[in-house]
């Protein structure tokens, strides 16, 4: 079974299954808000994209599996792509809706990778404006074929390369959250703790981005709407007030 959502259909008959269940979706009634996680850059066809982005109920939220922006890396990792390439599908997403969300992961010290290598993904980082990034340093496991490649990163300097990265994605994420303060948003609340509704928009994935704080929503429930302005940022963190 495959976990990329980007794979749906391939065993009935195509390529345009997931646009068919977007569509399906789209008509069901009371159904606001699907995300879809762990795309495939490669299987992103430009009807799927343009669907991602005029559907209703789908989020504008495009979680691409990359995993280095360096093409001599991706092809140790038997992995397609570029950064180039990996740009020119961020930029044509833009096209489509200049607010989409990204989120992605990448991969520091695997073997092989030298610090032009690095340098190649930072800027990468800075052209693309990813708003949601995770690193990890590489470690060897059991059964996979890269146990056995050549050239290994120390893994002090695996560490040191994510501290690095991780800081240019922190001031990254900063200017990404500011240019939201005074804008509206739709919160799904998640929780109501004394006045203060937690909850995410359409920008935030459950369990691994950040989350939107409203303030004087003590009347707020669990798996409402909530139309907010945003009001300030605080690292991964929105600040906002009720609408109206």
């Amino acid at each position: 079974m495959a976990e990329n959502s980007t794979s749906y259909g391939k065993d009935l008959g195509g390529r345009e299954a997931l646009i068919h269940l977007l569509r399906d979706l789209a008509d069901v009634d009371g159904l606001r808000r699907v995300r879809l996680n762990y795309l495939q850059p490669d299987e992103l066809t430009p009807g799927l994209l343009e669907e991602m982005a005029a559907n209703p109920v789908v989020c504008s939220y495009f979680d691409l599996s990359l995993q280095h922006a360096s093409a001599p890396v991706l092809r140790r990792m038997r992995r397609g792509g570029s950064a180039e390439g990996f740009l020119d599908l961020v930029g044509r997403i833009r096209a489509l809706d200049p607010d989409a969300a990204f989120r992605s992961n990448f991969i520091l010290g695997f073997p092989g990778e030298r610090e032009a290598d690095v340098a190649e993904l930072e800027g990468f980082l800075e052209a693309a404006r990813l708003d949601w990034v995770a690193f990890f340093a590489w470690s060897p496991e059991d059964g996979t074929a890269a146990l056995d490649l050549d050239d290994r990163v120390p893994e002090a300097t695996a560490g040191a390369r994510v501290e690095r990265v991780q800081e240019l994605q922190d001031r990254l994420l900063a200017t990404a959250q500011d240019a939201w303060v005074g804008r509206p948003l739709e919160v799904l609340v998640e929780r109501v703790d004394d006045d203060t509704a937690e909850g995410r928009s359409f920008r935030e994935a459950p369990d691994a981005d950040g989350v939107v704080r409203v303030a004087d929503a003590a009347a707020a429930e669990a798996g409402e709407y909530l139309p907010v302005v945003v009001t300030a940022a605080q690292g991964p963190e929105l600040l906002a007030r009720l609408a109206g």
